[in-house]
């Protein structure tokens, strides 16, 4: 039987503009499993964010989800959902957590009220609003806020930036969701902060055996919470597989150039962080070969002129780059994570 709870195939998203056509998703097929973590990750503009928002059915004018492009969930096309069933599945079946939760949180509101809203938008099990308000004083209590019942009582203003992406989280798993899209969690907080939010997702998901799809642009953050990594650039996907086959056997250069400009706590005080020349291309004309060729210190010839073919490395490790094609030339490429030598 499978656990497939997620299937994208053949996704497009596009924006189009008065310069032209933005071409934020091209072509891009995966799975998420029930129970389990998938991080997309990349760059800003990569088209990570887009990806997700298509999962809940917000892309807007002048966006749109190209012809042929197809999203399963349990077995249902959700792009073939009427408004309705839209507003059925958000909340319920999907919910997300976005980055900014001063900006999500209604100021205006207190936290009990926000809360309670959710629920009672996909109230299933017709509580009472005695019940309501008991439900989401204990979801407070789950995600660690201290004197829940005080805390209800709050505004947005009034909490920390840490107790607020936890209100967000209680907001978001309230209604307790199969699928929880999590879209940098903790990008605003400070480290101490984040690793407290990601050790809370990772408990909520045992409990709850929810499945995650992390949004970052930071491969430190996922590194001890997903099953599944998946590397975008320029809207594609370059190289998707286990958190092991991404951090032990990194296959496609934008990749190990992601991994170099993680801050490393084994090198010297002195030695300058390692950044990603150059740009994202413009997606509204976007290169007819590798997108990453511009960049790339390993950039061949063919790479400018044919896009990669998708190479299978065995177990669920697939990368689309030429440097894998026997034919290329691999002498000085590193195979390694931190751009080490093949040994």
């Amino acid at each position: 039987m499978s656990n497939t709870l997620v299937d994208v195939k053949n996704l497009s998203v596009s924006y189009f503009t008065y310069a032209g056509e933005v071409q934020s998703v091209r072509n891009i097929s995966f799975t998420v499993e029930s129970g389990k973590t998938t991080a997309l990750v990349g760059e800003s503009g990569c088209g990570k964010s887009v990806t997700s928002k298509s999962l809940m059915g917000l892309i807007e004018r002048p966006g749109r989800i190209k012809a042929g492009s197809s999203i399963t969930y349990n077995g249902r096309d959700i792009l073939q959902f009427t408004e309705k069933e839209w507003q059925a599945f958000r909340g319920q079946e999907c919910s997300m957590i976005f980055q900014d939760a001063l900006v999500s949180l209604n100021p205006t509101m207190k936290i009990g009220r926000q809360i309670i809203e959710n629920l009672a938008n996909h109230n299933v099990n017709n509580l009472q609003p005695g019940q309501l308000r008991e439900k989401a004083r204990e979801m407070l209590d789950l995600v660690g806020i201290p004197d829940s019942e005080a805390c209800l009582e709050k505004y947005p203003h009034e909490l920390s930036g840490g107790m607020r992406q936890r209100v967000m989280i209680a907001t978001a798993m309230i209604t307790s969701p199969s699928l929880l899209i999590a879209d940098e969690p903790t990008t605003a907080l400070d480290v101490t902060i984040q690793a407290q939010i990601l050790e809370l997702m990772k408990e909520l998901q045992k409990k709850l055996g929810m499945a995650i799809i992390m949004i970052t642009h930071d491969l430190g953050v996922v590194a001890d919470m997903t099953d599944k990594i998946i590397v975008m650039y320029a809207g594609k996907i370059v190289e998707s597989g286990s958190n092991e086959d991404i951090f032990y056997d990194p296959r496609h250069p934008y990749t190990w150039a992601l991994m170099n400009s993680v801050p490393r706590l084994d090198l010297d005080n002195k030695e300058e962080l390692v950044t990603i020349e150059g740009t994202i291309p413009d997606m509204i004309r976007p290169p007819k070969g590798c997108a990453f060729c511009s960049r790339c210190p390993y950039a061949m010839n063919i790479c400018a002129e044919y896009e990669p073919e998708v190479t299978d490395l065995g177990d669920g490790h697939q990368v689309a780059c030429w440097l894998n094609d026997p034919r290329a030339d691999r002498s000085g490429v590193p195979f390694r994570t931190g751009g080490a030598d093949h040994e």
